[in-house]
């Protein structure tokens, strides 16, 4: 047992020797340094790449602003240059002396502009408004060496060129665009007669676009020519560093609108804080580190358990930049989305003033074809073409609004029995001879006050989507019933006022609404038939005429069992249920009716109308011209236009109602129901035409106006 007992004297242990402190010692610190180095490098670059999705982040939305600001410029100068051709076509029908007359209703119509020039030949020799622009007339465009090259490509090309900017003679920098006008020559062909132009200053442009918007959200800017170096406007005289670029395009013309954050793109001050924890983190870990290698072997697994705890915090700070990120990514997506909903609501103002310039035009038609259409004259059979033509344009354009929920149908009794009956002799005609039809109507009668046509494309397209859903045949079944609707009924129909109601219901035998789409059945443009077979508007147009009638419409299905669509309307009131559709001659009366409005053809075929109906009809074309009219003598009456450019309608009868208060006025108008023309109603109108109106509808408002007076 001896070599036993020696051989723990002759075999070194694990434990430190006389050696070994020393060395650990030496290995200590460089261990520490070397963990905390490898803690900054991998953090480092953890926030280095939380940077740079960040800085791409603060790119795409600097140039989306930028984009914005370079399409405000493009649109705000297009609208004011566009004038150019109004005065192309004044020179081309020899109609100059109306420079001045026609240079103010174009100043007045397209904002923006400076002056309105003719050159005559190339040299300039009128310019509207003079004052303030003389040091440019006698400018001779084609021998200017600043203008020539310009002025001739304008010729070659014979469209709208733009030129710009440079220095104004009469000051300030400028946006010039010109047409070349041509005529025709004495000998055949055209000659070549001079330049018309629209001057737009600037620093205008600038201030009425959302380029001066850049600035106060943090951006420095500046506008130059493609490929110059300088730039002509900026927000601090120098092109900004590392901006990001948009082009500016505008009729032979083209800029760059350059864009930076006024305070870089690298936000620093964002990265204090996390740059602080990170050190603290590395710093904590080089101490544990050295602290390990220091400590007994005992010891080591108790560290272990902390470093472990410290790589989990680590990973949790990397987890936190992530879903920063990740909530930065969301915001923006949120704010795109507003962004989307802000250019619809323009869309939709933008479709609303297209239908009222629409309604006008529509509205001078019906006149002319009114007129046309006396008795025993050989225009008949076209004029008659021509109002049916018109009404049909009318009808269009009701349906549009009543899309957007903001068109005003017209309000007469309708029976619903009649108009079931009509679309079914209508659907009888057409359907697959498998479709049966049924009608379940209910005693007595089912009046409302609507729009029969809008009310018949109701029912007629619930009648047709019963249809496609009955590919094999079934059977499609009209009811109606009378309700009657507490607070408890309409709060499960919303925008239903209590009181009594009719029910029409469209029911079908088809293959029902799969669960998985019945809350898209009403969003526009949805259709779950193949393609080329539906346009996923019919019951979007269904729900758009339901609700400006102030009515509700709902559904119920199930899948593989069919489908029933509830359409539910105010009942007409007592007095109107047996008088159905008005029909008959127009009324005829008498007295002093003024036809306020700016556009010749609906001014002058309204007073026509007027006269034939018996009226003493005046026309104005302006608040003025109203006032001289009734300085002539009282008025019975005043029919006047809601937008007229020098006085609205409400406040030209405010001032007619200075000299006779208790006037009766009916508001004119091709807009639909909206807050403008509901303040208008508030305001003192009795009543109001919707362009284009026909005789029938003139002479029942114009008599019903003129009841109330002597009421």
């Amino acid at each position: 047992m001896a070599p036993d007992a020696a051989a723990p004297a002759a075999v070194p242990g694990p434990g430190p020797g006389p050696g070994d402190a020393p060395r650990r010692g030496r290995r200590a610190p460089w261990g520490g340094a070397a963990a905390a180095a490898a803690v900054l490098v991998v953090g480092g670059a953890l926030l280095q790449q939380h940077e740079i999705a960040e800085e791409r982040g603060r790119r795409r939305a600097v140039l989306e602003r930028a984009d914005l600001a370079a399409r405000a410029i493009e649109d705000d100068l297009s609208r004011s240059l566009a004038a150019a051709h109004a005065l192309a076509a004044l020179v081309r029908h020899a109609d100059i002396d109306r420079f001045e007359e026609v240079a103010d209703d174009l100043l007045a119509h397209y904002g923006g502009i400076s002056s309105l020039q003719l050159a005559p030949g190339g040299v300039l020799t009128r310019i509207h408004p003079l004052a303030g622009n003389e040091a440019a007339l006698g400018l001779d465009l084609l021998a200017d060496p600043g203008h020539r090259a310009s002025a001739e490509r304008t010729i070659q090309s014979r469209e709208l060129t733009a030129e710009g900017p440079f220095e104004l003679r009469q000051g300030g920098q400028g946006v010039v665009g010109r047409i070349a006008v041509f005529r025709p020559a004495p000998g055949g062909g055209e000659a070549f007669w001079g330049f018309v132009a629209v001057a737009v200053r600037l620093p205008e442009v600038v201030s009425r676009t959302r380029v001066a918007a850049l600035s106060a959200a943090g951006l420095d800017w500046a506008l130059r020519r493609d490929g110059a170096a300088q730039p002509f406007a900026s927000s601090g005289g120098a092109l900004p560093r590392l901006a990001v670029a948009v082009k500016v395009r505008l009729p032979g013309e083209a800029w760059e609108l350059d864009v930076a954050p006024r305070e870089g793109w690298v936000r620093w001050g964002g990265l204090v804080m996390p740059a602080a924890l990170l050190v603290l983190v590395a710093a904590a870990i080089g101490l544990l580190a050295q602290r390990l290698l220091r400590l007994p072997e005992e010891l080591r697994r108790a560290v272990d358990e902390r470093t472990a705890a410290l790589a989990l915090a680590n990973r949790r700070l990397a987890a936190e930049l992530v879903e920063r990120q990740r909530a930065e990514e969301a915001r923006q997506a949120a704010e795109a989305q507003a962004r989307h909903g802000q250019k619809m609501e323009a869309v939709g103002l933008l479709a609303g003033g297209i239908a009222h310039d629409f309604n006008n035009l529509l509205t001078g038609i019906l006149g002319y074809a009114e007129l046309l259409g006396e008795p025993g004259t050989a225009a008949d059979e076209a004029a008659a073409g021509i109002r049916q033509a018109a009404r049909r344009g009318a009808a269009l354009t009701r349906q549009l609004l009543g899309f957007a929920r903001r068109g005003k149908y017209q309000q007469v009794p309708v029976d619903l029995h009649a108009l079931v009956r009509e679309v079914s002799e209508l659907l009888e005609r057409t359907l697959d001879k498998r479709i049966a039809i049924r009608h379940q109507l209910a005693a007595g009668t089912a009046v409302v006050r609507g729009d029969p046509d809008q009310l018949q494309q109701v029912v007629l397209n619930l009648a047709v989507n019963a249809r496609d859903a009955m590919p094999s045949g079934g059977t499609l079944t009209f009811e109606t019933a009378e309700v009657e609707l507490d607070a408890e009924g309409t709060r499960a129909r919303p925008g239903l006022a209590p009181g009594r109601h009719v029910a029409i219901t469209v029911a079908d035998t088809g293959v029902g609404i799969p669960a998985a789409v019945r809350e898209r059945v009403f969003d526009p443009f949805f259709t779950t038939k193949p393609a080329g077979q539906g346009t996923g508007m019919g019951l979007a147009m269904v729900y758009g005429i339901v609700q400006n009638h102030g009515g509700w419409v709902g559904f119920e299905s199930e899948e593989g069992r069919g489908a029933r669509f509830t359409v539910l309307l105010p009942e007409a009131p007592a007095a109107e249920r047996d008088e159905g559709v008005p029909a008959g001659a127009p009324e005829h009366g008498a007295g002093r009716v003024l036809v306020a409005d700016d556009e010749r053809g609906v001014r002058e075929t309204t007073a026509r109308l007027l006269r034939r109906l018996g009226y003493d009809a005046l026309p104005a074309a302006s608040l003025a011209e109203a006032l001289e009219v009734q300085g002539r003598g009282a008025l019975d009456l005043a029919l006047v236009d809601l937008a007229m450019p020098a006085g609205d309608g409400p406040e030209t009868l405010r001032a007619l109602r200075r000299a006779q208060p208790e006037l009766p006025a009916v508001l004119m108008t091709g807009y639909g129901l909206d807050a403008r023309v509901r303040d208008a109603l508030q305001g003192g109108f009795r009543g109001i035409l919707h362009k284009p109106f026909s005789v029938e509808e003139l002479a029942a408002e114009v008599a019903r106006a003129v009841r109330r007076r002597g009421a």
